[in-house]
C-alpha cells in the first residue's frame, strides 16, 4: 500500500513526539528545515533547525520532566508544490521551581517536501489555551 502525504506527515510528527519523549534532540534535527521558525505557546520566537536542536538538548538537560506531545487533527496538502499544513492539539508537562505544571493548546505547522521526498517542518506556531496557575504568561508587546 502506498503511503499518502498525510500518512508521511503523521509518521514524521509521531517520530518528533517519540524523540521528545525519549529526550533525543539528534532525532529532532532531521525533521526541521534549515530555516525552521518556531513561535512557542508563550510567544517566544526561535529560528533555525540547528539552533532548535540545541534548544531541545538544553531543555532535556535542564528539565528532565519536560515532555510535549502534538496530535494532528487535520492535514491539508498541495501535492504539486510539495507543501502541507498540519493543524492539531498539543499538551506539555514541565517543571517550574520544582513543581510539575501542565499546559495545552492548539498549533499550526507548515511542512515542505525535500528533494529526497521527505517532509520537514518549515514553521510551527503554538497557542496556549489551558494552563496551570504556575505557568508564566508571555510579556505584553
Amino acid at each position: 500500500m502506498t503511503q499518502t502525504t498525510s500518512d508521511l506527515i503523521r509518521a514524521a510528527r509521531e517520530a518528533f513526539n517519540r524523540a521528545i519523549a525519549e529526550k533525543d534532540s539528534k532525532r529532532i534535527r532531521p525533521l526541521l528545515a534549515p530555516s525552521y521558525h518556531l513561535i512557542t505557546g508563550r510567544s517566544d520566537q526561535f529560528h533555525g533547525g540547528d539552533a532548535e536542536e540545541t534548544r531541545w538538548a538544553e531543555l532535556f538537560k535542564s528539565d528532565p520532566t519536560a515532555v510535549y506531545r502534538r496530535t494532528p487533527r487535520e492535514i491539508t496538502t498541495n501535492e504539486a508544490w510539495g507543501i502541507a499544513e498540519e493543524l492539531g492539539d498539543w499538551q506539555g508537562e514541565y517543571s517550574i521551581n520544582g513543581a510539575l505544571v501542565h499546559a495545552s493548546g492548539v498549533y499550526a505547522a507548515k511542512w515542505q517536501r525535500t528533494q529526497q521526498n521527505n517532509w520537514v517542518l518549515q514553521a510551527e506556531i503554538f497557542t496556549t489555551i489551558k494552563y496551570d496557575e504556575a505557568c508564566n504568561p508571555p510579556d505584553p508587546i
